[in-house]
């Protein structure tokens, strides 16, 4: 299999699948809660209804750090948001007790110490997230913390979404694999609106001295213009100045655009690179022209691990099972897996 960040994923997620495998019917309990916690709005039952609701808590969270920031409500409902923040913070601080406690399950520090397994995840990005969605409360008891600054970290809790949405994977790896050509896009932006700037404090600082007097005062009318915003409250009278803003409102959209450009490209091959991993995995699965019940859960539970939901895996098998020409069923009761293609 190719050595890729998606093989190398892929090979990870066959190995936790390998492993789970192992487990038999006495699991223990903080094995169940570790699969518990990690299967999100793919689990079933009881499951998936406390993720629904952890899901519904996030955005409840986010409604009152809105409705807290202003005054008549703030005065009227200033004890109801206490009581709500009281019990979000205890909630949240469960779960990540609860995710801490068990983390040493996860296939990727089965290697190493319980110890080390915990400091690993402490210091992972999503580990940090959930700190931060309770330690600003807890600091709030030992150092005076401006309630301004203490809302916005409150927002942070919508970063924790992400544990529920794996879609939300496949974007941040393009933007880490993407950032060093949008570091080169940002500084070629930074150039022109530098080098903009300086033109039109030359050209228009006579005739507007209040708007173009310094460079930094014509900075302001570069970035706006640059990112085609335009808010008109600057504008060039001059002649000269009229014909340089055209050009630099032409070179702003190619400029905003490119960066766009060059994330939807590599999203849309990142995507088509899992859903081939994934065929390979299917395809590989179903040689024999059967897949038993564990067997679609492993690639469901990997569909999963690549952002797929399972009705999109569902019909990558249904398309494997067309290609091949044959009916893939369950070996006990012969009931095709796949839905029709």
């Amino acid at each position: 299999m190719a050595s890729t960040p998606v093989g190398r994923r892929l090979r990870q997620g066959i190995l936790g699948i390998e492993v789970i495998n192992r487990m038999n019917e006495r699991e223990s309990l903080r094995g169940k809660t570790f699969r518990a916690l990690e299967v999100g709005l793919a689990g079933r039952g009881p499951i998936r209804l406390i993720h629904v609701f952890v899901i519904l808590l996030i955005l409840a969270n986010v409604a009152a750090v809105v409705l807290a920031s202003y005054p008549p409500y703030a005065e009227r409902f200033g004890q109801a948001f206490w009581t709500f923040e009281l019990v979000s913070v205890a909630i949240f601080s469960v779960e990540y007790a609860l995710r801490l406690w068990c983390i040493v399950e996860a296939p990727r520090y089965r290697s190493i110490t319980p110890l080390r397994a915990r400091l690993r995840y402490m210091v992972s990005p999503v580990a940090l997230v959930d700190l931060l969605a309770i330690l600003p409360f807890y600091l709030s008891f030992l150092f005076k913390v401006d309630l301004r600054f203490l809302r916005v970290l409150r927002l942070l809790r919508l970063l924790k979404l992400g544990h529920y949405f794996p879609g939300l994977d496949v974007f941040l790896y393009v933007l880490r694999v993407q950032l060093p050509a949008l570091a080169a896009a940002s500084l070629v932006m930074v150039v022109l609106i530098l080098f903009s700037a300086c033109l039109m404090f030359m050209l228009e600082s006579t005739a507007q001295p209040d708007a173009f007097g310094t460079v930094g005062a014509a900075i302001w009318w570069a970035v706006v213009t640059l990112t085609t915003v335009g808010y008109g409250d600057v504008t060039p009278i001059t002649t000269l100045g009229k014909m340089l803003g055209t050009v630099i409102m032409l070179l702003g959209v190619g400029t905003v655009a490119l960066p766009a450009a060059m994330l939807a490209g590599r999203f849309s091959e990142e995507i088509q690179a899992r859903r081939g991993q994934l065929e390979t995995l299917i395809a590989r699965y179903i040689g024999d022209g059967r897949l038993d019940p564990q067997e679609q859960e492993d690639i469901r539970k990997l569909g999963r691990d690549l952002g797929m939901p399972d009705d999109v895996v569902d019909q990558i098998v249904a398309g494997q099972r067309a290609r091949i020409g044959r009916t893939i069923s369950c070996p006990h009761c012969g009931q095709d897996f796949a839905p029709p293609t």
